[in-house]
């Protein structure tokens, strides 16, 4: 899924007319940004047209970062993030091609940024965290890919600069929603959703940041790696009897056995990555409990049945 969206992202771009003559202009510009502004409310009618400006304008914010720092100046003025989150408030534009296509137009401009001024520009006055916590149709596949894609994505820009535009203080206490959000998918039936839900955390985790720190070893955090230990002892489980099952070298049971084992040694594989991140103690605590409850749970399920002798006759018996 996120091979095909990395594709996609590649074939974005055009080349420039033959004449030599760019067509990044002030005019175009202007151009689509009148587009937007007498597109405020998207219909069936003027769908087509909405996903294609907004397609368009990624490519400008991109060359402009690192061409033309005045197209960026006038993206400033016109808050093109402050139409895109109206946009996406808009329930029918949740899911279907305009869902698919902010969130791709947002990735693709938050991956190629270079500059700080617009960095800043797309983190700040909190539309990315407004963005994050929209509630898209996530039963729609391809919308979930690209939104996870997204949340991947910012995971990548976070530093010990950039990790103040995502935590919100609009509550009473701090909330994270890059992460508490994408948390939610940890345990999806799509492989590719969980492995880019496990890369994002790593991402968090890895950030020498006071708040990130304390915002992952507290509750409500920490029942996320509560709920990790849970998951890997659940999964054993079932490898474990998957295992009973393949004894008869079926084949479709020895491919269902194939992909247990995978998703047990990824998640193990995740848990060691948690711990080597190389934060402080206070970030490494969860993932020590990852391990303990994995240790303590999820293995004595997986060992050998224990025997004991009847009374009655003598004989040996599983239990």
């Amino acid at each position: 899924m996120f091979d095909t969206l990395a594709k996609k992202w590649t074939q974005l771009f055009t080349v420039a007319p033959a004449s030599g003559r760019t067509k990044y202009t002030f005019d175009e510009l202007r151009a689509l940004y009148d587009v937007l502004a007498k597109n405020q409310v998207v219909t069936e009618a003027n769908r087509a047209v909405v996903v294609e400006t907004i397609r368009s304008i990624a490519e400008f914010m991109i060359w402009g970062d690192q061409n033309e720092p005045r197209i960026f100046d006038f993206f400033l003025e016109h808050n093109i993030m402050n139409y895109l989150h109206r946009v996406l408030q808009q329930p029918a534009n949740r899911t279907g091609d305009v869902a698919k296509q902010v969130l791709q137009t947002l990735s693709i401009i938050i991956q190629n940024i270079r500059s700080e001024t617009g960095t800043y520009f797309l983190f700040s006055n909190n539309h990315v965290n407004n963005i994050v916590e929209i509630r898209f149709d996530f039963d729609d596949e391809e919308v979930l890919g690209y939104y996870i894609s997204f949340l991947k994505t910012i995971s990548l820009k976070l530093n010990q600069r950039t990790v103040q535009f995502f935590f919100d203080s609009r509550e009473s206490t701090y909330t994270f929603p890059l992460y508490s959000e994408a948390v939610k998918f940890a345990h999806h039936k799509e492989g590719m959703v969980r492995a880019g839900v496990r890369t994002l955390t790593l991402n968090v985790y890895s950030v020498a940041d006071t708040y990130i720190q304390e915002y992952v070893s507290r509750p409500p955090a920490t029942s996320y790696f509560a709920d990790i230990a849970s998951y890997i002892a659940d999964q054993v489980k079932i490898l474990d009897k998957r295992m009973a099952a393949a004894e008869g070298f079926n084949a479709q049971v020895l491919s269902s056995l194939d992909s247990q084992l995978a998703e047990v040694e990824d998640m193990v594989s995740y848990v060691a990555d948690i711990l080597s991140t190389g934060g402080p103690p206070q970030a490494r605590a969860p993932g020590g409990a990852a391990a303990v409850g994995v240790a303590g749970g999820a293995l004595p399920a997986a060992a050998p049945p224990r025997v004991r002798r009847r009374k009655d006759g003598g004989r040996w018996q599983r239990r």
